[in-house]
């Protein structure tokens, strides 16, 4: 095994070696290998473009959430990215520190923190939202018409399958 990050200075260089692709078909092991390919350039695209422009992923997601929920509680903020209250809690603070974010104790539920962007939070939203639209502009967006339809399919067929196994594990 091999592939510690090194040289980009984002914490990331080559992807870790899959497991041993022994009693995998070598069709299924070509589409696998291409797919964390892909996802690997993918990361190093989207945080090269966002560290540009003065953000990181995760802030361009928080910045958008709270464009369209103005006065969102934390712990809905929380439950909507997918990430542990505490997680959370250190993003906003540091967001609030560089005044892009205001936070107050609900009135009526004094355990509640209540969020919503300052007109600078506005602004790096709308500079993300901008950079977002060039990522899918360079990447998604140079496939033809014809071959984006086809990768939806297939990546829905792919998550359908991942769905259905996780089920089966929840059973």
């Amino acid at each position: 095994m091999h592939g510690h990050a090194h040289g980009h200075g984002h914490g990331f260089g080559t992807p870790p070696e899959p497991p041993d692709m022994e009693g995998i078909d070598p069709l299924s092991a070509s589409v696998l290998s291409a797919f964390r390919k892909t996802m690997h350039l993918n990361r190093q695209l989207f945080m090269r473009l966002a560290a540009d422009k003065g953000g990181h992923p995760g802030r361009t997601v928080v910045l958008g959430m709270l464009a369209g929920h103005d006065g969102i509680s934390q712990k809905d903020l929380a439950e909507k990215m997918h990430l542990a209250r505490p997680t959370v809690t250190i993003m906003l603070q540091k967001m609030e520190s560089e005044g892009l974010i205001e936070r107050w104790d609900d009135p009526e539920d004094q355990r509640l923190t209540r969020i919503r962007l300052t007109d600078a939070g506005r602004a790096q939203g709308k500079n993300m939202a901008d950079t977002y639209a060039c990522y899918v502009d360079t990447t998604i967006g140079r496939l033809s018409e014809t071959d984006r339809a086809e990768f939806a399919r297939l990546l829905g067929l792919m998550s359908d399958n991942i769905a259905a196994a996780l089920k089966e594990l929840d059973a």
